[in-house]
Order: structure tokens, then sequence, then C-alpha cells
């Protein structure tokens, strides 16, 4: 893989990230948000399982709290600069998860996001 070709990888994997992450705020997404952040998870390029990879092992980890904050999160967007930042503390690294606490972690910060996840994948693939 050329340097240009890592750079656009990069670039395509931040921009999932920071799209993903707007799954985890404290406000109600409509079917426009849905259909909006389809649009954009499929202008990265990246492929299903690649996405479903980021929002499991590291969107997922650095944001759910948010949407458990009392009184209400964060609700008008991440700030991109510590969103990278959570995310790299919060990844799950290596090969996709596989011990049972692994996977029940996942459940738990994907719990109040999956559906919505669930309809833009779908979006994604029609």
């Amino acid at each position: 893989m050329s340097l240009n070709e890592v750079e656009q990888r990069t670039a395509a994997i931040r921009e999932a990230q920071v799209a993903i992450s707007c799954l985890f705020l404290d406000t109600e997404l409509a079917k426009g948000d849905l259909a909006a952040l389809a649009r954009v998870l499929k202008s990265t390029g990246l492929p299903p399982a690649e996405l479903q990879r980021i929002y499991e092992t590291e969107v997922a980890p650095a944001c759910w709290r948010n949407l458990w904050a009392v009184p209400g999160g964060v609700w008008d967007g991440f700030e991109e600069e510590w969103l990278m930042s959570a995310i790299e503390r919060h990844r799950l690294r290596g090969a996709p998860p596989r011990s049972l606490f692994q996977r029940l972690r996942i459940r738990l910060w994907t719990s109040r996001t999956r559906e919505e996840w669930a309809r833009v994948m779908q979006i994604c693939a029609g």
C-alpha cells in the first residue's frame, strides 16, 4: 500500500469514526439523520465489516457513557480532537473480540444504539 493509499484509508476511518459517534449523542436521530449518516459511511468506501469493527471496537468503547450520563450528555457533537484521543485510549486492540467478556462489553456499549446502527447499515446496503 502506497503512502497516499494509507493516508486515504486513515482519512476514511477518521471520517467514519466521527460519523458513527453521532449515534452516541444525547439526541434523537430522525430517519433523515440516519440516511445522512449512511451516505457518509458509504462515501468512505470502507467495507461493512470494517464499519462494524469501527462501531464496536473503537467508537462504542469511547462514547457509550455519553448516553448514560445524568443529567444528559453531549448532544451537539463530540469535539473531534477529544473523540480521536478517547478512541485511542479505549479501542479494543487486535483481532475481533472473541472472549465472552469482550462480547458482553460490546453488547453493553452498543445497547442504546444497536437499532439505529442496524438501520444505518441496512440503508448502506440498499
